[in-house]
């Protein structure tokens, strides 16, 4: 079983990867990307996005496709993406030659070649989400105000104690929209590629997690029967 390392963009130094390494432990550390620019024409031309995935020749992001331990890098393929769908595909390229492989385009990312970005386990998988969610809820909180797309919390100028709480407070709201439309476009997306392609991974993304019978009679606003198992 691999340890863990997990820590926010205040950790992302090189000298703390090399140490996490050598204690045979996985870093699990977000990315800072300082004064990076990561709009997506940059991306494309310098060919992998923003969390070290990178794009097929017709600018589709690959998928993981496991870690090479003696080479240490992560391997990554198209899965053949134009063919399940095209619509998730910018440039469709006509005969391919990668669609004669079993798995599509397929490459490499090295972690000797970007220490901080590549990561054992890649970024853009859900196992890396899992993991890192296991930080503490205020460090998640703290992480989300202060990742690019937000930049609530990066470097504020707060004079007084009201303007730090009104500052928490928008940042909190901001969290929340945030967190709710991700949720409602996650779904939207994932309704929209298992009805036209009939994936089955898709269809478990759309299953209903389990929610405690004690949460849901407070969501419904119904008081718990005696003798009732609250964790059933």
């Amino acid at each position: 079983m691999p340890y863990f390392d997990i820590g926010d963009c205040g950790l992302d130094i090189k000298k703390n990867f090399s140490h996490i390494r050598s204690t045979c432990s996985i870093p699990v550390i977000d990315y800072n990307k300082r004064k990076e620019k990561t709009d997506i024409k940059i991306l494309r031309k310098r060919g992998y996005d923003k969390k070290g995935t990178p794009f097929a020749p017709c600018g589709a992001l690959c998928k993981p496709n496991g870690y090479d331990k003696e080479k240490k890098r992560v391997s990554f393929v198209c899965r053949k993406e134009c063919l399940t769908c095209p619509l998730a595909v910018p440039d469709l390229i006509k005969d391919c030659k990668h669609l004669e492989n079993e798995c599509g385009y397929s490459t490499h990312m090295s972690i000797k070649a970007h220490p901080r970005l590549v990561c054992e386990i890649p970024r853009c998988s859900d196992r890396w989400k899992k993991i890192r969610n296991l930080r503490s809820a205020s460090e998640r909180s703290n992480g989300t105000c202060k990742s690019s797309d937000l930049d609530i919390l990066s470097s504020p100028r707060i004079y007084g104690l009201t303007m730090a709480s009104i500052e928490a407070t928008m940042a909190c709201i901001t969290t929340l929209l945030k967190r709710v439309m991700s949720f409602v476009i996650g779904i939207t997306l994932n309704l929209m590629k298992y009805l036209k392609t009939w994936d089955k991974s898709y269809k478990k993304k759309l299953e209903a997690p389990m929610v405690l019978a004690f949460i849901l009679s407070l969501i419904q606003g119904k008081g718990l029967l005696p003798n009732t198992n609250p964790f059933r």
